[in-house]
């Protein structure tokens, strides 16, 4: 054995025996810390050689977040993403072998997104706000995070295998999630996410004696849609009427998601899986299929509305109960609505962005859009950017959803089709289900989503950048 070898193992023996020294003295967090200083280096010198990668470790990330934050309290995991990405940003700028594209900044993809970040930024200066760090905190998936993943995706992703690499990464982490929610259902919580329903999550993840499965994501609602997502995206690839690899495999993993949705007791999930569901019938270009998913839909409805068949079921009943007009939460939304009607009538830009929500409490507790509860993504906009804010961004969503769905509809019939057509379904039931939560905007719906739209923006470039087999 070389002298290099002996050394370089040493090396690596000392930093394990230091590691485990600082956490039998210094505890788990410094811990984590000291393993994420000790390959920084590394980072910094593989980020300009392989920047795609990191890219898709944002995705990892994205997923894990909750879970880091949950067992390891105190820690900004969060800001993790903010720095691979701002970092990715300097590599595009300082790297030599990335040549400047216009076109990636001036497609209607990105400028809708980048006119809305504009927006964004004139918010800063709304004199109804409250706190600047509020601001910067919300803002970060309401439109910075968008902007930075199209705009990193459309130039590092530009082969069919980093499609594929996505599509892995995706997988393996839905179906952790979905494992991880069925050891919560049958086995039961753990010690720390028992303390976390006992500091106040258990009013809405216990329902009369029944745990709404939150696996390792920060929240029942937010598990179920991500399975929803997956499940219609996984389910539509499989349905191409070509030569799959691994269509059962694909199969699998829808059916197990949907299963995952319904354990999580989600209803606003269902809008993922019909309007997305919708989307791609309508993508198919195929009127037999369009009209017998139209009454799949119809035939779903009656017997959700109309039946009480396995009613007995809990996970049905919960589903069911988000067609009863008479809900009690749905009730409780209309009349916020009424309140906020009356309050925001002299407000077209809002209270400012982080006024209301999670962050509204944080840095503004005990303000009026603090206090009340935002219910759905859009009316969180409507209270924060005002009417004039909620106008412009569903005109940035309109914009996107016609321009990338015209592509598409040209597109020539293919497996990469039916991949982003998927895409494309998953991401217009999205904008629906978001109504009842903030999906465009959480992690790690938002990242999927988004870095989505870039693959179907560059999929339907007739360049000899754009992905391909």
């Amino acid at each position: 054995m070389s002298k290099a070898k002996i050394g370089l193992y040493l090396f690596f023996i000392l930093i394990s025996v230091a590691i485990a020294w600082v956490l039998a003295t210094g505890g788990f967090k410094i811990g984590i810390v000291l393993l994420v200083a000790i390959p920084l280096p590394l980072l910094l010198i593989t980020v300009f050689k392989y920047p795609e990668y990191y890219l898709l470790v944002v995705v990892v990330i994205a997923f894990l977040i909750s879970l880091l934050s949950r067992y390891v309290p105190g820690i900004p995991f969060g800001l993790s993403v903010d720095g691979i990405l701002v970092l990715l940003i300097l590599v595009l700028v300082f790297s030599k072998s990335v040549k400047f594209e216009p076109e990636y900044f001036t497609n209607l993809l990105s400028l809708a997104l980048i006119s809305w970040l504009a927006f964004s930024f004139i918010e800063v200066f709304n004199p109804l706000a409250k706190s600047k760090v509020a601001w910067f905190y919300s803002n970060r998936g309401l439109s910075i995070y968008p902007v930075m993943l199209i705009l990193l995706s459309t130039y590092l992703l530009k082969e069919f295998k980093h499609l594929k690499y996505f599509l892995i990464i995706w997988a393996v982490m839905t179906v952790f999630g979905t494992g991880w929610g069925l050891k919560q259902l049958i086995l039961g919580v753990s010690q720390v996410e028992k303390q976390w329903l006992n500091a106040g999550a258990a009013s809405t993840h216990i329902l009369f004696g029944k745990l709404r499965v939150f696996s390792y994501f920060s929240d029942a609602a937010q598990f179920g849609a991500s399975q929803a997502h997956t499940s219609l995206v996984f389910g539509i690839i499989a349905l191409y009427a070509g030569k799959v690899k691994f269509r059962w495999l694909l199969l699998f993993i829808s059916l197990l998601s949907l299963y995952g949705m319904l354990i999580s007791g989600t209803r606003g999930a269902l809008a993922i899986l019909a309007i997305g569901g919708f989307a791609y019938f309508v993508m198919t270009k195929n009127f037999r299929i369009v009209v017998l998913g139209l009454l799949f839909a119809i035939g779903a409805f009656v017997f959700l509305k109309y039946t009480m068949i396995l009613q007995s079921n809990y996970q049905i009943n919960r589903v069911r109960s988000a067609l009863d007009s008479n809900d009690p939460s749905l009730m409780v939304r209309v009349e916020r609505e009424k309140i906020l009607e009356g309050y925001m009538h002299d407000k077209p830009l809002g209270g400012g962005i982080g006024s209301a929500g999670y962050w509204g409490k944080r840095f503004s507790p005990g303000t009026f859009l603090a206090e009340l509860g935002t219910d759905g993504h859009y009316t969180r906009l409507w209270m924060e950017t005002g009417i004039i804010g909620l106008y412009l961004y569903y005109l940035m969503l309109a914009v996107i959803i016609f321009y990338l769905g015209k592509r598409l509809w040209f597109m020539e019939d293919s497996l990469h089709r039916q991949i982003l057509v998927a895409f494309y379904s998953a991401f217009i039931g999205l904008c629906v289900a978001s109504y009842t939560n903030g999906l465009l905007t959480q992690l790690p719906t938002g990242p999927l989503n988004f870095i989505s739209l870039a693959f179907i923006y560059k999929g339907t470039v007739k360049t000899s950048d754009s992905p391909r087999n």
